[in-house]
């Protein structure tokens, strides 16, 4: 019985992980034949590359492509979809390109970050099968070179199945598995794994639910003989209790940096105060090699209870916190720009600005960043505001217009 739950997870993990990922660590191969030779290829060939099943690449996995100058793979040109495995390679047709790509050229996939969360009995008991399930689903996947656990223990913010997918049709709770999934992204988890099973008479059906950062959810159904499993069914570990759930406040985060243009006599003080820390800098200055007519934010860093939040700017970030008093800290360095162009930014200063915040009420919360790099008054603030409608009422009088028409004559006797 064990192989067939063994078999039945490696169907899991492949319709799990077929996907494109956004963790932060990566696999990286190159392009090492392309048909006949050729210099470059186009949509609909096939390459060879030489990640394979030792790499933990499987078929369906998107690898992307980066050109063979670009080491550091930020600027992939195209993708292609791996069709075939072996231990050390892989065929992978071209499905999308925006330059040419041939032989030499990188390929990469980023690696999954994922967390088995429990698996429960019908009651939401863990039983000794419920563990046996987990333990296997967590043992293939420890020999995929392509997937890590997540270090984090997300148990104090995951309940039961039910509270985050409709048990009957396995839909997704909307409503609930948005916080799951805020947790996730704070903690570079990409897949959560959680699971249920019950008895059938001489089956056991068995299913597993995916909580996926940045795709759709996935379920999936299987049935298994019961025969053998009966003792383990019957253990029970942890037997179901209520877990307390913990309570969120939403808050958005707008985050407005401003810019300031020196004059020239401000310039030169500048880069005197900046030479004192930098020798080179007045040369770089002098000698025309960087130069500057605007200063704006550089190295913005925001924390809440010294957790890195990313926020975009001009844009309103909302974020789901746990309720209670939370510390808010940021900070940031003047940078000098030509134009739109970076070109250096200061050593000389550091701007932080730090608040505890009583995160207790439910309503919106809105937390606005000032960042203000205005030469010699840098400056950052954070206001913390609720937003109300507030629509006044006018009285105004109801004119009568008079439609005035041709005379008419009237005659009296």
């Amino acid at each position: 019985m064990k192989i067939k739950i063994i078999h039945l997870f490696l169907i899991v993990f492949c319709l799990i992980f077929a996907t494109e990922s956004f963790s932060k660590e990566m696999v990286k191969g190159t392009i090492i034949a392309t048909p006949q030779n050729v210099l470059s290829v186009g949509v609909g060939e096939k390459v060879i590359t030489n990640l394979g099943k030792n790499d933990g690449v499987i078929p369906g996995d998107i690898l992307k492509v980066v050109e063979s100058d670009d080491s550091i793979l930020i600027g992939h040109i195209g993708k292609c979809a791996v069709i075939t495995t072996y231990d050390s390679t892989s065929v992978c047709e071209v499905i999308k390109l925006s330059a040419e790509a041939g032989k030499g050229d990188y390929v990469y996939i980023n690696k999954l970050e994922y967390t088995v969360h429990n698996i429960y009995d019908e009651k939401y008991n863990i039983t000794g099968l419920s563990e046996k399930i987990r333990s296997e689903i967590i043992n293939i996947f420890s020999q995929k070179n392509r997937i890590i656990v997540n270090p984090y223990d997300l148990s104090g913010y995951i309940t039961y199945p039910d509270k985050y997918f409709y048990i009957d049709t396995g839909r997704s709770r909307k409503e609930t598995i948005g916080i799951v999934k805020e947790v996730m992204k704070r903690t570079d988890t990409d897949v959560v794994i959680m699971g249920i099973y019950n008895t059938n008479g001489a089956n056991i059906n068995v299913t597993l639910y995916a909580v996926d950062k940045n795709w759709l959810d996935k379920q999936m159904n299987s049935t298994l003989d019961a025969k053998g499993f009966s003792n383990i069914m019957n253990d029970i570990v942890v037997p179901y209790k209520p877990i307390k759930e913990k309570e969120y406040v939403l808050y958005n985060i707008t985050y407005i940096a401003k810019a300031y243009f020196p004059s020239r006599d401000e310039k030169r003080d500048i880069i005197k105060s900046e030479s004192g820390k930098d020798l080179n800098f007045r040369y770089k200055v002098s000698e025309k090699k960087i130069d500057f007519n605007r200063i704006g934010v550089e190295n913005f860093t925001l924390k809440i209870d010294g957790e890195p939040i990313i926020v975009v700017p001009g844009k309103v970030n909302s974020k789901i916190f746990e309720k209670g008093m939370k510390r808010i800290w940021l900070s940031f360095q003047p940078g000098f720009f030509m134009n739109e162009e970076p070109s250096y930014t200061s050593q000389t200063k550091t701007i932080e600005k730090e608040i505890i915040l009583d995160l207790t009420r439910e309503d919106n919360l809105n937390i606005e960043l000032i960042l203000d790099p205005t030469y010699g008054n840098e400056k950052a603030n954070i206001r913390v505001f609720r937003k109300m409608s507030d629509e006044p009422f006018v009285a105004r009088p109801i004119f009568t217009e008079v439609e005035k028409r041709p005379a008419i004559d009237v005659y009296k006797d």
